[in-house]
Parts: C-alpha cells; structure tokens; sequence
C-alpha cells in the first residue's frame, strides 16, 4: 500500500503500514468449524465440530451433481466473535481423502448462489497433492463480509473422490 505524504511517496510509512497489515493476520484469533450436523438453508458449519465437511470431484473436473459441493458456512455462520465485520479462511485441515492422487480445492464465496459467485470470480484455488489425514493447508483468499456464505468444490481425475475437511478462519474489526 503506497502511502503518498505532502505530495511524496513515504517507502517507510508505506512499509510499515504492510508490516502492522501482516502483524495482524499472522497474530490473531482462528476459529475451526466443522459441519452442523443437520444443516439448514443459513447454518452449514459448527464452531469446533468433530464432523468434517465433504467435498465430492467430477471426473477430471470439479463435481457437478447435486451436494458434490460442501457447503461449509452459511449466512448466520458469521461472525464467530461478537463484533467482527470481516473474515478469510485461513486453513483447511484434510482427516481424510478417498485416494493419494492430485486434487484442485475451489473456495467459493458469495450471497447468492455458488453457480453466481464461480461466475463473478469469486473463488480460490490451491493444489492438494498429499491428501492425507491432519495434512493442513493454508488458503488465500481475500477479506470477505460476515454473513457471506462459503462452498468448496473437488476436483480429481477420478469421479466422486472425496476429501473431508475442517476450515479455520480469521475475523476482523474491519
């Protein structure tokens, strides 16, 4: 973030802006959710849920049958702590996947519906190439408001592999 003081680009304020922005991902509060176990059209994800989410691949591409995607959280799943206006999913924690070949992980995130969201753009993905129980990956997202619902997608070259997983995310004052 270039930061432009009486009329000059400041390199030191600019830097340590970056450095508090970092500050404040790397040192804050994660929360694990899990699936709620009868999920409703607003609540998918349970804050410390023993039972994963499942996401479900099409063959050599993302699934595309009905509840291949997990839904992980819904409307009323954020904020996790009182006060909290944005969030990003910081990890997801891998417990288990049908077979040890390559997949795609597709975090989608919106207000609408997933097919709408895919369509705006607004979606991650990453590699997960040793899928294998307590395997944590990191995710890069950008900061999203809370109430904004989150889907993840599989993709395999194998049709109807599997992954289950836990999310852990960040919230922010703002």
């Amino acid at each position: 973030m270039a930061l432009i003081i009486n009329g000059r680009y400041d390199m030191s304020a600019s830097i340590l802006s970056e450095v508090k922005e970092v500050e404040r991902h790397l040192h804050n509060r994660e929360r694990w959710f899990g699936k709620t176990a009868v999920q409703t059209a607003t609540d998918w994800g349970t804050l410390t849920s023993l039972l994963p989410f499942t996401a479900t691949s099409g063959l050599g591409d993302f699934g595309a049958d009905a509840n291949d995607e997990a839904q992980v959280l819904g409307a009323d799943n954020t904020p996790a702590i009182a006060g909290m206006v944005k969030f990003d999913l910081h990890h997801i924690m891998v417990s288990a996947a049908s077979n040890a070949t390559a997949f795609v992980m597709r975090i989608v995130w919106g207000t609408g519906t997933m097919a709408a969201a895919q369509l705006a753009g607004q979606f991650s993905n990453f590699m997960l190439t040793d899928a294998r129980k307590g395997a944590s990956q990191e995710v890069l997202m950008p900061r999203i408001a809370v109430g904004t619902k989150v889907w993840v997608r599989l993709k395999n070259a194998t049709d109807n592999a599997t992954v289950d997983f836990f999310i852990g995310l960040h919230e922010y004052e703002e």
